[in-house]
């Protein structure tokens, strides 16, 4: 009996170590490789907060997600599991923190090991105008592609709820607009930054499951000692 109770305990423990792992918050870091290659500077500024990129510098970043990307992902939505993300673009701070952010797409893809190997993350920023925003604010984008792309000062032309599903997002800009900056080309790699110290906390599935094995730990505990009862009485 009393092996039979370590044993269950012992799955208890398993169990919550690996509940603990699977729901383990991970950070994936964008290192720039390279600056950007391309300008495509304002000619004429006659709005906004007009600014050019340089050859000296080039995009990067972060994001963290809930629990580890899944292997083998084929540019899979991940915005539902992002819960933070700060990228430069050399000019503008993208970080979730900021309300005046918007995720426009964040799809990844993974190799088997769940490393990331392509990626087509959009954000922006408004630059101009308050929520609700309206046709005409200005705003800002950072993109993690394989071209890579930065964008400041942009007219938006229709704001809708973008195809991640966040609201008030710009999703058509002023093409031809001379107060606009872009630069391509900025290479990055993607990597995992080391997992943090502090333990991490099931989640209430997880809770689910290890309640069940306590209860069953109980039961192995308690049946026996039932049976052996009942024996004696008879």
């Amino acid at each position: 009996m009393k092996d039979c109770l370590k044993n269950w305990l012992a799955a208890l423990v398993l169990l919550c170590t690996a509940a603990a792992a699977h729901a383990q918050p991970t950070t994936y870091v964008a290192t720039a490789t390279g600056n950007y290659t391309l300008l495509i500077n304002f000619t004429l500024c006659v709005t906004g907060p007009c600014q050019n990129f340089n050859t000296g510098i080039g995009a990067s970043g972060s994001f963290t997600t809930s629990a580890p990307l899944a292997a083998n992902l084929a540019g899979a939505n991940i915005a539902p599991l992002v819960t933070a993300f700060s990228f430069s673009d050399g000019i503008h701070t993208y970080s979730s923190a900021d309300p005046a952010a918007r995720i426009f797409l964040f799809n990844v893809s993974t190799n088997a090991s769940g490393a990331i190997t392509a990626t087509d993350i959009r954000v922006q920023r408004w630059l101009t105008g308050t929520s609700p925003h309206v046709p005409g604010d200005r705003h800002s984008w950072i993109f993690f592609q394989a071209t890579g792309e930065v964008d400041h000062n942009a007219q938006c032309l229709t704001v809708a709820a973008s195809p991640a599903g966040v609201p008030d997002s710009c999703t058509l800009v002023l093409a031809g607009d001379t107060s606009r900056s872009l630069a391509f080309g900025s290479a990055r790699v993607w990597s995992i930054a080391a997992a943090p110290a502090a333990t991490s906390v099931p989640t209430l599935s997880e809770w689910g499951l290890i309640l069940l094995i306590g209860l069953m730990a109980v039961a192995a505990f308690v049946m026996p000692r039932h049976r052996l009862k009942v024996g004696q009485r008879s």
